[in-house]
């Protein structure tokens, strides 16, 4: 038997579930003599021509899975006890709900509690062992419960603005990061894919490929112009991309985006396989500022809750601004969904276009919110946007 896991790697939770495989199948009277347990290397490269050889790495778990036998049994037994019971157990929602996967009843547990007016959860980044064990062991669950020595600055603002429910904003500050990166400037979003199984010839098992960007330049004047990429032929659109954001962003001034991280990944990844076109895109990359720390360190608005998102600045900062008010694609799952669908050769081509003006809007808005917050913390109200 193999059994057969998206992952790429063997998790301990694996080795349980091949653990139990074995169980039932030895049970039913299957005369198995080996398990395995196959993963995706995420390492192999497709060479095409449906050719998967290596696309699974098999590891042989028999020896452990079938002595585990006995503890098997013993889950077993208590699954039943459980089922058994005319009640439901008595148990706090808390870390064990998540691990390895979200329980299925977590909403209906959680629902039965007492819930907390601002929850502890809204606190980013919970490291520290002292805030961890506050929460996870001491079950302090609101805001006010938390002590500010157990925070770092930017939870202590998180806490002070949202109980006190005011606006923190630094604009002089957050005016001063932007003062440098002078007009005209671009402003860049990418959409992106990810397949398990690659499609198209020279991609890994989960890579980012990017077939989307939008990018809006502002130039001295104030004068905003939008320029758009997007490929829904099927094939890999990577060169044609790389190719075309080469030729709208320019040769001079900043790059902004949001969360520079991802963009600056994938324009690497780019560059590395697409040799011609290196210099040009890495020389993109060498321009790119980072909206993100910004909006961390100057501004926060009770309604984030805790997060920077873009989707949840945006609405303080412009809420005339909308992603729900999107037709069909709101954020980046559904706009790699409906890609996929668009893709699929059943699509008809009504449905076809009808996701292409919706992949344009969600992205355009991603960049031009850029272009309203990049307006708003550089305190450029002059510019009629």
């Amino acid at each position: 038997m193999v059994e057969v896991k998206s992952s790429t790697s063997v998790k301990d939770y694996h080795r349980d579930d091949t653990a139990v495989q074995a169980f039932v199948a030895r049970s039913a009277g299957v005369p198995l003599t080996s398990i395995a347990l196959a993963h995706i290397d995420s390492s192999w490269v497709y060479p095409g021509a449906e050719d998967y050889q290596g696309l699974l790495t098999e590891n042989d778990l028999s020896a452990e899975a079938f002595a585990r036998g006995d503890e098997v049994k013993g889950w077993i037994a208590d699954a039943q006890a459980i089922a058994a019971n005319a009640n439901e157990p008595e148990l706090e929602t808390g870390g064990h709900c998540g691990d390895p996967y979200e329980c299925g009843f977590l909403g209906y547990c959680q629902s039965q509690e007492p819930q907390a007016e601002y929850p502890v959860h809204w606190l980013p980044r919970i490291q520290s062992r002292a805030l961890k064990a506050l929460i996870e062991e001491d079950g302090v669950a609101d805001l006010r419960d938390v002590p500010d020595g157990l925070l770092n600055d930017r939870q202590r603002r998180v806490k002070m603005h949202t109980l006190s429910g005011q606006t923190f904003f630094d604009a002089a500050g957050a005016a001063a990061d932007l003062a440098s990166h002078k007009l005209p400037a671009y402003f860049l979003d990418f959409e992106t894919i990810q397949f398990a199984v690659p499609i198209w010839k020279g991609t890994r098992p989960y890579q980012q490929l990017p077939f989307q960007f939008s990018v809006h330049r502002l130039s001295r004047t104030g004068k905003l112009e939008h320029q758009s990429f997007l490929d829904l032929s099927g094939g890999d659109p990577s060169r044609a991309f790389a190719e075309a954001l080469v030729a709208n962003c320019g040769e001079s001034g900043p790059v902004f985006v949001y969360n520079a991280a991802f963009e600056t990944s994938r324009i690497r990844e780019l560059a590395d396989r697409f040799p011609r076109l290196k210099a040009a895109l890495l020389a993109i990359n060498a321009r790119v500022v980072d909206l993100l720390p910004v909006a961390q360190q100057h501004y926060y608005h009770p309604s984030q809750q805790g997060s920077w998102s873009i989707k949840r600045v945006l609405p303080a900062v412009a809420p005339d601004l909308r992603y729900d008010a999107l037709d069909g694609v709101q954020d980046g799952g559904m706009a790699m969904d409906a890609y996929q669908e668009a893709i699929h050769p059943g699509t008809t081509r009504a449905r076809k276009n009808q996701i292409e003006q919706q992949l344009l809007a969600y992205c355009g808005l991603d960049t031009f919110a850029m272009v309203r917050l990049w307006q708003f913390f550089a305190g450029r109200p002059d510019l009629k946007l």
